[in-house]
């Protein structure tokens, strides 16, 4: 599998809400989550934890636009710009950053930042 695939699983896990397949595109032994708050999480568990309290929330909507992506053989980097709206009034913008990790040929997410755009 290419990067390129890698991340449309991921994101097409989050828009469907799939923890089981957000989890198969994720380093299971560990991880950097820095959320749009600033927490810092470090364990793939808590992050699954974190998804799935969202994902059991049914009217959110969520759509990414690439603003770019960098690749090398072993590291690859997306910078998103997502729009997440949740009715009635939450709208928010932000800059989404992934970082893949090429482990035996497989690409893995290791580091997920979420930055609002103010």
């Amino acid at each position: 599998m290419t990067f390129r695939e890698a991340l449309r699983r991921h994101l097409q896990a989050i828009q469907d809400r799939d923890l089981q397949g957000l989890a198969d595109t994720v380093a299971a032994d560990g991880l950097v989550l820095i959320m749009a708050d600033g927490r810092l999480v470090r364990r793939t568990a808590e992050f699954l934890d974190a998804h799935r309290g969202w994902f059991a929330m049914k009217d959110w909507t969520l759509q990414a636009r690439e603003v770019r992506t960098f690749e090398s053989p072993d590291l690859a980097v997306a910078v998103l710009e997502l729009d997440y709206r949740e009715p009635p009034a939450t709208h928010s913008r932000s800059y989404l950053t992934l970082v893949f990790e090429n482990r035996g040929g497989r690409w893995l997410m290791v580091q997920d930042q979420n930055t609002p755009i103010k």
